[in-house]
């Protein structure tokens, strides 16, 4: 486990006895989770989490779920960026308490944030000696759009599981199934708001560069600046 404060050390010597305690408490807990959660859904083939709060805690994620394969999905910072305005447009119109709400437009703290999702399992993988590098792909966003076939086969056969590109095109068409009026996540006033019309229906193109909607040259910039490490590792221009 990664170093941790004093303070927080003494909490873990208290309970647990050590990190390694920690550590062994933590898994316990997350194969149980997985394991119900597993038993719940009819014993899939396997399950898939969406939380790109996990890249928080890299490598010990990995090393929580060693059986797990990570796909990291990676968009151009300006795009992302221009989606959390988004979202922290919805949140205040919506009297919702959040990091989003209150970063306004302050670009810098933007940055931080998007930095912040990246920069730990770049990091980890860069000093990996081991078989991280195996667990780990990154997807850059805009390659789904335009080579929608070969990123889908490409996960495939990294993840080790059957997904069809024929099958990905029959799933697009979940919007069309929700019942948005009684759906939980629609109704839900903070996750609500990073839902956009485009969600859970075909793959288009219209989202790629459409930061130039809803950002200044200047904020472009300063933005090209502040992540321009991540977007050279990505290759985004």
């Amino acid at each position: 486990m990664r170093s941790t404060p004093t303070a927080d050390r003494l909490y873990i010597d208290d309970y647990l006895g050590d990190t390694k305690g920690l550590f062994d408490f933590t898994k316990d807990l997350l194969d149980r989770l997985i394991a119900e959660t597993h038993r719940r859904l009819g014993q899939l083939g396997c399950l898939v989490l969406k939380n790109p709060e996990l890249l928080l805690h890299f490598p010990q994620a990995a090393a929580l779920l060693p059986d797990a394969r990570f796909v990291v999905s990676v968009r151009d910072p300006k795009d992302t960026i221009a989606s959390m305005l988004r979202v922290g447009e919805k949140h205040r119109h919506s009297g919702v308490n959040s990091f989003l709400a209150t970063a306004i437009r302050y670009i810098d703290n933007l940055c931080q944030s998007y930095r912040r999702f990246y920069l730990p399992v770049m990091s980890a993988l860069k000093k990996d000696q081991g078989t991280l590098k195996e667990k780990v792909v990154f997807v850059r966003y805009e390659s789904l759009v335009g080579d929608t076939r070969n990123v889908i086969n490409g996960l495939a056969t990294f993840c080790k599981v059957p997904l069809a590109f024929e099958s990905v095109i029959e799933e697009r068409t979940l919007s069309d199934q929700i019942d948005q009026g009684n759906d939980a996540l629609h109704s839900h006033p903070r996750w609500s708001a990073y839902l956009t019309e485009l969600s859970g229906g075909p793959i288009f193109s219209t989202s790629i560069s459409n930061y130039r909607k809803r950002l200044t040259e200047a904020e472009a910039g300063r933005i090209d600046r502040q992540c321009a490490d991540i977007r050279k590792a990505f290759g985004h221009k």
